[in-house]
Parts: C-alpha cells; structure tokens; sequence
C-alpha cells in the first residue's frame, strides 16, 4: 500500500483496510507508536492509538492529517477503484 513521509512521520492505508472499511481513515506512525484517524471531507475524527502517543503530538499528527485530508481521500478513493 502507498506510503507518503509528512513532517517526519510514515502515513499510510494498511493492506485490506480499502476492502474492509467503507469508511476512509488514515495511519500515522510515531516515534513511540502508531495512531489512526477516520478521515471525510467535514472532519476528523480519532480512530485509535497503538502505544504511547502524547497528547502534543496527537495533535501535532491531527494539523498534518488536516492539512492533507483531500490528498488522503482521493488517495483513498483512489486505492478502493483498484480493487473492484
């Protein structure tokens, strides 16, 4: 699956999620864990948190998401026509 390196941290869909969620999130790894965020046009939204993610940079992660949400989408959309 694409991954795209933003402000230092690894985005990236993981393999089956196109397939699996008909909503589309987006996975950010950290330093000290991973963190992932349920994506639309309107707003984002928490998913989870693997590890020890602080909150200065959950929110350091939620402003890159934010910046790239539109990129993230269409990548998304993008993903999911390959697999039909």
């Amino acid at each position: 699956m694409p991954t795209w390196k933003i402000k230092g941290h690894y985005c990236f869909f993981k393999v089956g999620d196109i397939s699996k969620y008909k909503k589309a999130h987006i996975h950010i790894e950290t330093s000290r864990g991973e963190i992932s965020f349920w994506i639309s046009e309107n707003n984002i939204k928490l998913k989870s948190i693997d590890g020890h993610v602080n909150p200065h940079e959950k929110n350091k992660i939620a402003k890159i998401i934010e910046e790239n949400k539109d990129f993230f989408l269409k990548e998304w959309e993008r993903e999911k026509a390959k697999k039909k």
